[in-house]
């Protein structure tokens, strides 16, 4: 199991390392480290009205969200063991082949994940932090606060791992009752004071240091992903899965768009891989979910603040990952028989993500019409359709079709957090001073125009 281990790990490094090169993807760390530093600094300006435990809250609660960002890991057991994405072969696809369970080989698999991410944010940003505070204060106990968030950003990934792998056996059927689980705890903790949301385990760990605590942790982290694993689904599949024709009669129902046949394939891709709508649920909806039931809490940290701003910036943001699942397994090699250009097959994604980002559109409104605000409609809405055609455009411009490793490059991902951080923070900053000011976010738009266009050319070379 260890050999098996230390080849993951060697492979992860190898196939990141060839898009950029060794130093490339060795100095993204070191971003990390550098933006925790200057987030710890500003707390020379916000120190005054943000307590020490208020900071720690908004940590553990990022590292929390973090985790159930990439805890989907009950949607891959089928993916990871019988396909290929890309033109890769990694050896979790070799469980055929090797005298190994198919369930130790995927174990190994997460193991190297968790690995990974700790590696690459948790250990940096905790590094970055803790040495920023030291030249502010409050000073911070890095072996404690690397532990506690850590511990954060796995309690995260278990409870979606377990969301996941429910979803992946019952299908379906307990959608419904995965998607109601946030709005149970949104009700449940309404009305309630913000001392509540200090239960967090990993929080009160570092708080109070505690065996109890401790454990607490350990079971909220181990019990989830030992039953995740159990029914973990992976089993080869025995009869082939046949489908009725539909590509022609979807590629004409999308005519009015230029790249019709294109987004078909992309939409019966989407609907028939292993994870389907999953994704859209786990991948998106669930870490929303989680970003409404806490934001109200962690703006307490910046009073002022407008909560549906910030809402619509944060989801416009996370829109803009639906490009990724987009491009994730469909390398340019597949087209390259075709008379197409990279920039046609961008276009097409592009048009394909317009589509899918009605989702998020519809859960933006569902946040004005919560919290009655229907005047603001459409300051909310323009303000959203902004930022994620922003943030989409500086992603195409960076990273063309490979979008799931060229932002592990350091150039890539600093230049990534350049073009997109001080425009988000200045919008939100603009609606502090005057609601009025989120019109501003129009700009956006033909600067995302532009940006495309030079996208388009950049990758057409």
């Amino acid at each position: 199991m260890l050999e098996l281990f230390r080849s993951m790990i060697k492979e992860e490094w190898r196939m990141h390392s060839s898009f950029f090169g060794n130093r490339g993807f060795a100095l993204f760390p070191v971003v990390i480290a550098a933006v925790s530093l200057l987030l710890s600094l500003s707390m020379i300006l916000f120190g005054r009205i943000v307590s020490q435990t208020e900071v720690l809250l908004g940590l553990h609660y990022l590292f929390l969200f973090m985790g159930c960002m990439v805890g989907g890991f009950g949607l891959l057991g089928r993916e990871v063991m019988n396909m290929r994405f890309g033109q890769l072969s990694l050896l979790a696809y070799s469980s055929r082949t090797l005298p190994i369970s198919e369930r130790l080989i995927f174990s190994n698999f997460i193991v190297k994940d968790v690995v990974y991410y700790f590696f690459l944010y948790v250990l940096p940003f905790t590094a970055g932090f803790a040495a920023g505070a030291v030249f502010v204060g409050p000073h911070y106990s890095f072996v404690m606060l690397l532990t506690t968030l850590f511990l954060s950003f796995c309690i995260g990934l278990s409870l979606v791992f377990l969301l996941t792998t429910i979803y992946a056996n019952l299908g379906k059927k307990a959608l419904l009752v995965i998607l109601l689980v946030p709005v149970v705890f949104l009700l449940f903790l309404r009305g309630t004071g913000s001392v509540s949301f200090y239960a967090l385990p990993p929080l009160a760990l570092y708080l109070e240091p505690s065996v109890d605590a401790f454990l607490t942790c350990l079971v909220l982290i181990l019990v989830p992903s030992v039953i995740s694993l159990i029914f973990l689904k992976m089993d080869f599949p025995q009869s082939q899965k046949h489908y009725p024709n539909s590509f022609s009669k979807l590629a004409d129902s999308m005519g009015f768009y230029g790249y019709s046949p294109l987004m078909a394939k992309d939409y019966l891709d989407f609907s028939r891989s292993g994870g389907g709508p999953g994704k859209l649920v786990f991948s998106f909806l669930v870490p929303v979910a989680v970003v409404w039931l806490f934001l109200p809490q962690l703006l307490q940290l910046v009073p002022g603040l407008d909560i549906l701003v910030v809402f619509a910036v944060v989801v416009g943001m996370m829109a803009s990952t639906m490009y990724n699942w987009l491009t994730e397994f469909d390398m340019f090699g597949s087209y390259s028989f075709l008379p197409l250009t990279a920039a046609d097959v961008m276009r097409s994604k592009l048009n394909s993500y317009s589509l899918l980002n009605l989702v998020p559109l519809a859960v933006v409104l569902f946040a004005v019409l919560q919290a009655g605000r229907l005047q603001d409609l459409l300051h909310i809405v323009l303000l959203f359709v902004a930022v994620s055609m922003y943030v989409v455009s500086v992603t195409v411009y960076l990273t063309g079709l490979n979008t799931s490793f060229t932002l592990y490059s350091a150039g890539n991902f600093t230049t990534y957090l350049l073009a997109i951080g001080p425009v988000m923070l200045g919008l939100v900053l603009l609606a502090q001073l005057n609601f009025q000011l989120v019109l501003a976010s129009a700009i956006l738009v033909p600067v995302a125009g532009y940006v495309l266009r030079r996208s388009f050319v950049k990758w057409n070379l």
